[in-house]
């Protein structure tokens, strides 16, 4: 009723078979080269990653950004350009009925000058805000004056390393001051400066609401952790 099974015959390896054999021999190879290729340059990235100290840093919504760890001193071109900006129009910035700064009884400047000051080396200031005071027409510290100051910040050179902690900067800028009941200008100054900065300790504490408008201005341009230290005319 049933047959038996007829015998197995002997097959041979057909010269096809071979050469996918040996095709899938050196695909699997080449898989394994490649494998341990990409551990090596991961590793070496990881490496790279680790001397150039990257590091992970997570925000509080979740999101993850790549950071490199600089020292406690290192300060951005950025931010030292943005620096000098703000110290050129705090400095030259103000108008009529400006509130005056009595600095030791003896000389008086408009209250945006001398928060600018204060991005400045104490003894520097006090030699500099001296000279500038003589330049600082006294009708402006009268509450009817029209009288205007502004600075006209042509441009910024790129801040240039002295040392790790020390940048030079040139500035080509006017200083102008214009009269609105005349509707036109009464001078304009040419302020051209090399300021050499320094980094500064950054304040660890904010300015809270008790704290008036002067002081959060002053606080807010010292978490710059930045600091001049000497003023030179810049032939721009």
């Amino acid at each position: 009723m049933f047959r038996s099974p007829s015998p197995l015959k002997n097959k041979q390896i057909t010269p096809a078979v071979k050469e996918k054999i040996v095709l899938g021999q050196l695909s699997l190879a080449v898989a394994f080269v490649l494998l341990a290729f990409s551990s090596c340059s991961t590793a070496h990235s990881y490496r790279r990653l680790a001397s150039n100290k990257i590091t992970t840093v997570q925000l509080n919504n979740g999101n993850a950004l790549i950071a490199e760890v600089k020292p406690g001193n290192y300060r951005t071109p950025e931010s030292i350009t943005e620096f000098t900006k703000k110290w050129y129009v705090l400095m030259l910035g103000w108008s009529g009925g400006e509130t005056a700064v009595k600095l030791d009884g003896k000389i008086t400047v408009p209250a945006n000058s001398y928060a600018a000051s204060q991005m400045m080396d104490t003894k520097l200031a006090s030699a500099f805000l001296t000279e500038f005071s003589q330049l600082v027409p006294t009708s402006i510290f009268t509450h009817d004056s029209q009288i205007k100051s502004s600075a006209k910040v042509r441009y910024v050179y790129e801040p240039v390393p002295v040392d790790e902690t020390t940048w030079t900067i040139n500035v080509i800028a006017d200083w102008i001051l214009f009269d609105s009941a005349t509707n036109s200008e009464i001078e304009t100054v040419t302020f051209n400066k090399v300021l050499t900065i320094k980094a500064a300790a950054i304040p660890p504490q904010p300015f809270t609401k008790e704290t008036n408008s002067l002081q959060q201005l002053i606080e807010s341009i010292r978490a710059y952790g930045l600091e001049i230290i000497n003023v030179e005319e810049f032939e721009g």
